[in-house]
């Protein structure tokens, strides 16, 4: 089992190796890494010695930007694999894979709202169960 952490989402693979290509955060104007603008501006020199807005999000650990995250899935990825998410996200919304060889079919199940569960034939008649590497683009929140 092989997993990977990327800004606060564990990607855990149960058969091969996934790689990090993107993690796009689908909000304007606000750096998903930058929390300055929680501090507010509580210092005495705050415009007619007011007190200064101190911004807090008490519902921080409930709610989720959407993310466009792409991952390279190797081509050890074996039938019935899953992938599972865990960590800043609360739902997989949807999911789309390209693989590598022109002859293979990729089926993706969404077993929970964080799980997804692998069904891939090398062949385009689905007798062999196999696969090349291939492309996971996900939307998450």
């Amino acid at each position: 089992m092989a997993a990977i952490t990327h800004r606060g989402i564990t990607y855990t693979l149960s058969a091969g190796t996934p790689t990090m290509n993107l993690d796009l955060q689908l909000q304007g104007g606000v750096d998903q890494d930058e929390t300055l603008w929680l501090d507010g501006q509580a210092t005495a020199g705050y415009p007619g010695n007011l007190d200064g807005f101190q911004a807090t999000n008490t519902q921080v650990a409930a709610r989720h930007n959407p993310r466009m995250i792409m991952l390279s899935l190797a081509a050890d990825v074996s039938e019935a694999a899953t992938l599972t998410l865990s960590g800043e996200c609360s739902k997989i919304i949807s999911c789309v894979a390209q693989r590598a060889d022109a002859t293979a079919n990729i089926a993706i199940v969404k077993t929970s709202d964080l799980v997804l569960t692998f069904d891939m034939e090398a062949t385009a008649d689905g007798t062999t169960d196999d696969l090349t590497a291939m492309e996971l683009w996900l939307m998450v929140v």
